[in-house]
């Protein structure tokens, strides 16, 4: 039995899917991943899945590893994750989209028996993985919308607990110079409660600019213990900085912290 492959058109379709796979997983779990990343992971990932088909010899099992390969880098190069919990989130994000978009093609052929033939090839996989895509991100993004309001569970000084409304702002990108860490902003007053009497030690000076505002200087400190509840599920975040803000947040006291979308990747939260 003779069968014609088309290389170029293989790697192709790994590519794209890839990508739509890994932005509905950065998505899903709210990482950050700049286009960049999500490219170079795609073609990583393609690139290996390729080189697992082409393998002459080793079989299965070999084929396997190599795929397995494949899916740590494309995961690592994307989110900047290597090991721990994180790496097991991503890896269960990715299954779950895999399957909702493999399982949405093998329902329109069900559907569609007439059109087998175009949605089996090369250009109706894409256009079909296209749409499922942006379907899929317009409705995270619409509950993620709902979802923007998040409650913190801040520890300070004496083990004294304090539990602010937040808003995760995507606008946000606060770092820390020194660590690169991502910085959550807070109210000077809920500060002063949390820590009424002496502040943490590992004081830093954080530089910032806002639109509307000149740039400016804030004091940041090691965020002790901070809990995030979004959507009724609760992450540890890690290697966090707190900056202090002498101005409301917010002029209704709707929340009292600006949180960092990067706060909740995988490598800062469990």
């Amino acid at each position: 039995m003779y069968y014609e492959v088309y290389l170029d058109s293989i790697f192709l379709i790994c590519f794209c899917m890839n990508r739509y796979l890994l932005g509905l997983t950065a998505l899903r779990l709210s990482c950050t991943a700049t286009h960049g990343r999500l490219w170079w992971g795609a073609a990583a990932g393609a690139a290996g899945e390729l080189l697992a088909l082409l393998m002459p010899v080793g079989g299965t099992a070999l084929r396997m590893v190599l795929l397995a390969l494949s899916l740590y880098g494309m995961e690592g190069i994307t989110f900047r994750c290597w090991r721990g919990k994180g790496l097991l989130r991503i890896t269960e994000s990715l299954a779950v989209c895999y399957f909702l978009l493999g399982g949405v093609l093998t329902l329109l052929l069900r559907l569609l028996p007439g059109a087998g033939g175009w949605l089996t090839s090369s250009a109706g996989v894409l256009l079909t993985g296209a749409v499922c895509y942006e379907g899929i991100r317009l409705l995270v993004l619409h509950r993620q919308r709902k979802e923007e309001d998040c409650r913190v569970i801040l520890q300070g000084e004496d083990g004294r607990c304090i539990t602010v409304t937040g808003l995760m702002d995507t606008g946000n990108s606060l770092i820390e110079p020194i660590s690169g860490q991502p910085v959550a902003v807070l109210e000077k007053r809920i500060w002063e409660e949390l820590y009424p009497r002496q502040a943490p030690p590992g004081m830093r000076v954080i530089p910032y600019h806002s639109v509307g505002k000149p740039a400016g200087i804030l004091t940041g400190y090691p965020a002790g213990s901070m809990e995030v509840e979004v959507g009724g599920i609760r992450r540890k975040c890690r290697d966090v900085y707190i900056a202090v803000s002498r101005e409301k947040l917010s002029e209704s006291g709707e929340y009292g912290i600006l949180l960092q979308p990067a706060m909740l990747d995988p490598q800062h939260a469990e």
